[in-house]
């Protein structure tokens, strides 16, 4: 089923995706999580393992995980994951980018009918620890495709995330519940914007950096 509102590509009948884009509400992250320890495969499996991925499609590979379904479940399953991976001390980057409205998109491999509490929630709640975030923001096809990305910088500010301008990208720094919260408010403002149809917001979070900031 063709996304008649997406305006990036869907009417080239001379792409290989055309006709093939989805109406359907569904929202998706690929990521890849990288624990910078000896154990890194115990880390992963085990936090792949713990982190209920019932109310989501799911897919991993060697290169990465995707997560598929609608957003509240989807943003709860990615940050479930990083949460129940992280361990005190050990340097820890998650990077992936949440996407909704590609018109190669399809309607199948995905999890639309699940209602209620996302699943993942409670169980992670209680899980805090500092993050630094680098995110970068693609509303596609908007003509005025900078003044949204000037409202989920303002987002960050108010949220108190302290956003900062870096080459290709805006950096925010806080508490992990807090920037994964952001994130997914990124995410449901990308969905209100009449004038955006796809967008993807791509981000880099780590934890426990070796790395000090100069002041």
């Amino acid at each position: 089923m063709q996304n008649e509102s997406c305006c990036t590509g869907c009417s080239r009948p001379d792409l290989p995706w055309a006709g093939r884009g989805t109406s359907l509400p569904i929202a998706g992250c690929r990521f890849t999580l990288y624990p910078m320890t000896d154990n890194f495969i115990d880390i992963i499996l085990g936090a792949l393992e713990k982190t209920d991925t019932s109310a989501v499609w799911s897919e991993t590979d060697a290169l990465s995980t995707v997560y598929r379904g609608r957003l509240p479940y989807v943003a709860d399953a990615v940050k479930a994951l990083f949460l129940n991976a992280y361990r005190e001390g050990v340097h820890m980057a998650l990077e992936g980018q949440f996407s909704k409205g590609c018109p190669g998109d399809v309607s199948g491999d995905s999890v639309l009918e699940r209602r209620g509490e996302a699943p993942n929630a409670a169980a992670v709640a209680g899980i805090h620890f500092p993050v630094h975030c680098k995110l970068a923001l693609y509303p596609m096809g908007a003509a005025d495709y900078i003044d949204e990305i000037a409202k989920v910088w303002y987002m960050a500010k108010d949220a108190g995330l302290e956003p900062a301008t870096i080459h290709y990208a805006t950096r925010i720094e806080g508490d992990v519940q807090q920037v994964f919260d952001y994130l997914t408010a990124v995410c449901e403002q990308m969905d209100k914007a009449e004038n955006v149809h796809h967008y993807v917001l791509h981000f880099t979070m780590n934890c426990n950096s070796p790395t000090v900031d100069e002041e």
